[in-house]
């Protein structure tokens, strides 16, 4: 972008925030934690995790859905449960947004305080001022900010793979995710399985993952990549005992840096449902078999 246009673009962001700073001023100011802090809270106190972010809020709505998730009745009321919830084994992250737009570049600023423009006063009613929450964006560590640099990233990632260190992994991601497969992103667990989930509205088949998520997950760090299902799912594992963390979009924002991508890229073998464009979803060859024997069950879809 030209540096005329970037200054317009500049212009614009401050002449639009003047203009509608009063749509914003009743929604407080959250307290989220720094993403290294919620980091090591995963860690040190082996809490499982939950994200919203503005797809699970706006699925909070009837009269939403989303691209690869529908609406329901059950759907609504267990996300508002989860919001509602204070286990001491788990934690609710919302988006650093909520409290800070610092370390943030100008698109990314702009987009969520116009969602609290839009929905702001909606979505206070579910969240409480007092709290303290996680960070949604321990697994969007890169595309948005605007330090962007090997530096700070790395430290991120090495901060993240320090959860599941030397453990036994079980993957629940839908079908087309593929965490991990073509980076080192999960190189130092001790081990990796899968359960393959539909890639569209996980939820129709909420209880057959549940149930083999309790089944397979045993004395295993589970890592969830699907949707607003994930943020359900992590809390209904945390009520049972297990250890499940809400990790999704962490592998697309991974690739994203290994690329020095500067904008939502398609990224070849997964569906990027951000990108306007979407490479093919075919695996490469050379990563496909490690990939088809870590798969221990495929949950078919509902029609």
């Amino acid at each position: 972008m030209a540096f005329k246009e970037k200054l317009s673009s500049t212009f614009y962001y401050y002449q639009w925030v003047v203009q509608t700073r009063k749509l914003r001023q009743a929604f407080p100011r959250y307290k989220v934690m720094p993403v290294e802090e919620c980091i090591c809270e995963i860690i040190s106190n082996r809490k499982s995790a939950s994200r919203f972010g503005d797809g699970e809020f706006r699925l909070l709505f009837p009269e939403h859905y989303l691209e690869f998730q529908e609406n329901s009745e059950e759907l609504r009321m267990k996300l508002k449960e989860v919001l509602a919830g204070s286990l001491r084994n788990h934690i609710v992250c919302l988006p650093e947004q909520f409290c800070s737009f610092r370390k943030f570049d100008i698109s990314t600023k702009y987009w969520w305080k116009k969602f609290i423009n839009h929905y702001g006063g909606r979505i206070a009613p579910f969240l409480d001022s007092h709290r303290i929450y996680g960070n949604a964006f321990i697994s969007r560590f890169y595309i948005g900010f605007k330090d962007k640099s090997e530096t700070r990233v790395q430290r991120t990632v090495s901060n993240l793979k320090k959860i599941w260190n030397d453990r036994d992994l079980l993957i629940v991601e839908g079908r087309y995710s593929r965490l991990g497969v073509g980076n080192d992103l999960f190189s130092n667990a001790k081990s990796i399985e899968r359960i393959i989930c539909p890639e569209k509205h996980a939820f129709r088949v909420y209880k057959n993952i549940y149930e083999a998520a309790q089944r397979y997950g045993k004395n295993k760090l589970i890592l969830v990549a699907l949707g607003p299902t994930a943020t359900i799912l992590c809390y209904d594992l945390a009520k049972a005992g297990f250890w499940a963390v809400d990790i999704g979009h962490i592998d697309i924002e991974y690739m994203w840096f290994l690329r020095k991508a500067t904008e939502k890229t398609p990224i070849p073998g997964r569906h990027v449902n951000e990108a306007e464009q979407q490479e093919s979803l075919d695996l490469p060859e050379e990563y496909a078999e490690n990939y088809i024997k870590s798969i221990l069950l495929q949950i078919p879809g509902s029609p």
